[in-house]
């Protein structure tokens, strides 16, 4: 599960998933914060869930006014800290980080390239990097076949980051108009991914991949690359959850405004991701391009036919549940 903890964000990226749960404020003090009281909640529902990993995002979960506090009550109780973060994070925050056990608190760090950065938010940038190294995985959401990537793996080498690659594949949100990845460009950009495992492990650096993406983005011998040249591929489509300050709970954010419900009506996580299993069902098997209705992949269970979203905008707004 992973936990929206403040709706501020940093930055504007134009692919964002979360864009209709971030608020349009200007500074944090602003934002919609999650508070001490409501993640010790939330910890007492992972545990029931046996899950110990609490997963925070935003918008930029370290511009959370109390991060401090709540990353020390969770390795408290034993929770592994993973914080999902654009690293434009003040330095104090990045030495608290860097002071902590390298086995218990880790980031997934999305740096894409972005020419409205200014240079404050680049020198906070390249800081946290720094402070932090191994324990920063860098990741790259993809939003057409040519996407870059050469300076992730400058990035890996300068600051010693480990040496892993998360791609994901940018997705629509259901009735907004964000950027995506069309799925007509799949085949084309899964060749371009190939070429890019190919290279990273030439630097001893591995990809792995987000939720979203097709078999047939690949060719038989790509699929040999990724066999031996990234963490390994698999088609994912499944309730991720995520969780609100509002405790508002939803499948996953391409969905987050047509398929949400009430944290406190369930137990545990496996309640909830069972409810969401059912709600999706019917959109299963038309995938995300005319061609999955006949594929055998598809129809074997090999492939999940890429996001539901995909799915789920081809038959306009759903109404909400």
């Amino acid at each position: 599960m992973n936990l929206l903890i403040t709706n501020y964000c940093s930055r504007k990226c134009s692919f964002c998933f979360a864009r209709s749960k971030i608020g349009q404020v200007e500074n944090a003090a602003g934002g919609l914060h999650m508070s001490l009281d409501q993640l010790e909640q939330i910890m007492d529902f992972l545990e029931r869930s046996g899950d110990k990993k609490l997963r925070l995002l935003g918008g930029e979960p370290t511009l959370h006014p109390e991060l401090e506090a709540i990353v020390k009550r969770a390795m408290e109780r034993g929770f592994h800290v993973h914080l999902f973060s654009n690293c434009m994070m003040p330095q104090k925050v990045a030495d608290f980080l860097a002071g902590l056990p390298q086995d218990q608190v880790s980031l997934l760090a999305n740096v894409s390239v972005n020419k409205e950065d200014s240079p404050e938010q680049k020198k906070r940038v390249e800081y946290a990097l720094a402070a932090l190294g191994p324990r920063v995985q860098p990741g790259i959401t993809v939003t057409s076949p040519e996407f870059a990537y050469a300076y992730l793996i400058e990035l890996i080498n300068r600051y010693k980051l480990r040496r892993r690659i998360r791609i994901g594949i940018a997705q629509p949100i259901v009735g907004h108009d964000n950027e995506y990845l069309h799925p007509s460009q799949y085949r084309v950009t899964g060749r371009a991914l190939a070429a890019m495992a190919l290279t990273c492990e030439r630097e001893d650096i591995l990809i792995g991949f987000d939720c979203g993406l097709t078999m047939c983005m690949f060719e038989d011998e790509e699929f040999a690359v990724l066999a031996r040249c990234s963490e390994g591929f698999k088609t994912v489509c499944q309730p991720i959850l995520d969780l609100g300050p509002d405790f508002q709970a939803w499948h996953c954010f391409p969905l987050s405004d047509v398929m949400n419900v009430s944290f406190e009506a369930y137990p545990d996580r496996n309640a909830m991701v069972r409810d969401f299993q059912r709600k999706t069902a019917p959109y299963k098997s038309f995938g995300c391009m005319p061609e999955c209705m006949h594929c055998v992949y598809l129809r074997r269970g090999q492939c999940t036919g890429g996001c539901l979203a995909h799915a789920m905008q081809s038959f306009h707004k759903p109404q909400a549940v």
